[in-house]
């Protein structure tokens, strides 16, 4: 009788050796794993630091041209290119006449500046 019953227990304990042995594998894999994404992961984060670095002073140097050119910009520098002045401005609408919401008869009476016209 008591032969079998550390027998038993000598198979329990089998079990339960290799079972504690077969969880801390799992978890040694685990956490090497977890380390190596870790890792990665802030190598990742130094690499888009350093990109996003050369891009904000790609930037700034793009905004810099852009505003010594814009001085360089004026009236006569336009006709110089072949622009023209505007003698009678058009307006262009998306819009069709018969989707238009307006009051009365549809002509304000005022110009785009919102003053009256004709007074």
């Amino acid at each position: 009788m008591v032969n079998a019953i550390l027998f038993q227990f000598e198979e329990y304990d089998r079990k339960i050796f290799w079972t504690l042995i077969f969880l801390g594998m799992s978890a040694l894999l685990l956490y090497v794993y977890f380390l190596g994404i870790s890792v990665v992961a802030v190598v990742a984060q130094k690499v888009a630091e350093r990109e996003l670095g050369r891009m904000t002073a790609q930037v700034a140097v793009l905004e810099s041209q852009y505003v010594r050119l814009d001085g360089d910009i004026d009236l006569e520098f336009a006709h110089e290119s072949g622009f023209v002045d505007v003698v009678v401005p058009q307006y262009i609408t998306t819009i069709t006449a018969g989707n238009m919401l307006t009051l009365g008869d549809g002509v304000s009476g005022r110009d785009t500046a919102g003053e009256a016209v004709g007074n």
